[in-house]
């Protein structure tokens, strides 16, 4: 038998300590104290580990959001084109006067 790395002549020890210190009326109450911390125990390392998970979480995805570098290339396209030359291509393509001003 081993429980927690204890093993069963360990485990039989500690039983008999308990119920030297406590008695038999206090050990029954001191085993529901002990589960209901090792419960509350249990509750907060999960709730610490969901909260560490998702602040990594998050700081993947903000390296792996391009909305920085979206707005870098976006800067450099308006400092690279003329958007009043777009404008006017947009709006009428076939016009002559544009095509006579990108020459």
């Amino acid at each position: 038998m081993n429980f927690f790395g204890v093993g069963g002549f360990e485990f039989l020890l500690i039983i008999f300590i308990a119920l030297f210190f406590l008695g038999p009326k206090n050990l029954i109450f001191g085993l529901r104290k002990m589960r209901l911390f090792y419960t509350q125990l249990k509750k907060q390392r999960d709730e610490l580990i969901s909260i560490v998970t998702e602040a990594v979480e998050i700081e993947e995805l903000k390296k792996l959001d391009p909305v920085d570098d979206i707005k870098n290339d976006l800067k450099k396209i308006e400092s690279s084109t003329k958007l009043d030359q777009i404008i006017d291509e947009v709006n009428d393509p076939f016009d002559k006067n544009n095509k006579e001003k990108q020459s």
